[in-house]
């Protein structure tokens, strides 16, 4: 996949045999063997499709295989969309968002994590979810609203965040890590500061803005030259 030449870091650097690779095989196998058994029973049960072998070709094609396909191209769908490149493919909205986390000389919040390494192929997704399966379904949910905006070209320039930046998703990582208890700031005694906990303070802040998006010019009134 490529958006303007602007993912090609995605998709550079081979990754193989994750568990969402081997989903999309097993999807992929399924579906052909789906395909294959039925036509099989079409050529070789051609007017004794009630026979016992055909009935139980029948049964495998379209109700044991099935089941797997569901559960195997359930978990590609959900890993895929963890994947840096499925947000970039809404490229109309999200193309300045991926030229800043590429950008060479990028110097915001995520083009740092995402030029250092910090979750490989799943930058967006490692940021914005929170905990635990709840987080994942909550992430989810918002995807499907915003994919059916992108769709129907119901979305607002510039994009806005429904609500602030929740601390939880910068201390999920943050908390404990050297460079974050090496500043008091940050602690009160041997624990994240209450400001922090309950976002009366906001790790925004304090640092720099997460995203450096480029700055819109209104359009010229009409009639000026």
């Amino acid at each position: 996949m490529a958006v303007g030449g602007s993912i090609d870091a995605f998709t550079s650097s081979p990754r193989w045999g994750t568990a969402l690779d081997w989903a999309v095989i097993l999807t992929v196998v399924l579906a052909v063997l789906i395909v294959a058994a039925v036509v099989a029973a079409r050529i070789v049960y051609r007017g004794r499709q009630t026979e016992g072998s055909a009935l139980w070709l029948h049964l495998i094609a379209l109700g044991i295989f099935p089941l797997f396909l569901l559960a195997c191209g359930t978990f590609a769908t959900l890993e895929y969309a963890k994947e840096t490149q499925f947000c970039a493919a809404c490229h109309l909205t999200m193309k300045p968002y991926i030229d800043d986390l590429r950008a060479p000389k990028g110097t915001s919040l995520a083009a740092l994590h995402f030029q250092h390494r910090f979750a490989p192929g799943t930058e967006c997704y490692a940021c914005h979810v929170d905990y635990g399966l709840h987080g994942t379904f909550e992430a989810k949910l918002a995807g499907l609203k915003d994919t059916y905006r992108y769709v129907t070209r119901t979305y607002r320039l510039p994009l806005a965040m429904t609500a602030p930046f929740d601390n939880g998703l910068c201390l999920k990582c943050h908390d404990g890590a050297k460079r974050f208890i090496a500043d008091d700031v940050h602690l009160d005694g041997d624990r994240v500061s209450k400001e922090l906990r309950t976002g009366a303070t906001l790790c925004g802040d304090c640092h720099k803005a997460a995203h450096k998006m480029p700055v819109r010019r209104a359009a010229p009134p009409r009639g000026a030259s």
